[in-house]
């Protein structure tokens, strides 16, 4: 069974996302990639349901900055962030995302039946896990540059892994 899953519904001009297990590098592009394609669909407000979510790496919350920060500069709603639990509030906050995202603690949650799991549109390479993972660690550092020392060693490998296989192509 897998570990993890995004499990994605529409209602309206809502997209409302429930993170089931870890939201981790393994699923980091495919939220990515449904907040993208749902944006150009017309979803004009998100909900990130995190209920049913046991822990988040810096990758995917690197991507939620990303959907944060993008929203801002566009003008419109901060992503809404619900059914945190301590743990999970504690990491969105220490990392500054309480500063673009609407963080509430609770909320009527919707039933799982309504939701369709999000299928990966194709197999990422190891060069496109790393570059999602550096655009991720670059989002926490743009948000605040306290997370420039919490993430400099994963930056410095990520670049030099990049730069390898980039002069290699």
């Amino acid at each position: 069974m897998e570990d993890s899953s995004i499990l994605v519904k529409r209602e309206g001009q809502k997209g409302i996302v429930r993170v089931v297990g870890k939201g981790s590098f393994k699923n980091a592009q495919n939220l990515k990639k449904y907040i993208e394609r749902a944006s150009l669909e017309g979803v004009q407000d998100f909900v990130l349901d995190l209920q049913d979510c046991v822990h988040m790496d810096s990758t995917f919350m690197g991507v939620m900055a990303g959907m944060g920060a993008e929203r801002r500069r566009m003008k419109l709603s901060a992503p809404e962030v619900v059914n945190t639990n301590s743990r999970n509030l504690e990491l969105l906050e220490t990392l500054g995302l309480d500063r673009i995202l609407t963080l509430v603690a609770s909320s009527d949650s919707s039933s799982l039946t309504d939701f369709n799991a999000v299928v990966a549109q194709e197999a990422q390479t190891k060069v496109e896990v790393a570059e999602t993972m550096l655009e991720a660690h670059q989002n926490l550092i743009d948000l605040d540059a306290h997370n420039a020392a919490k993430f400099q060693d994963v930056m410095v490998y990520l670049k030099d892994k990049l730069g390898v296989h980039t002069a290699a192509s």
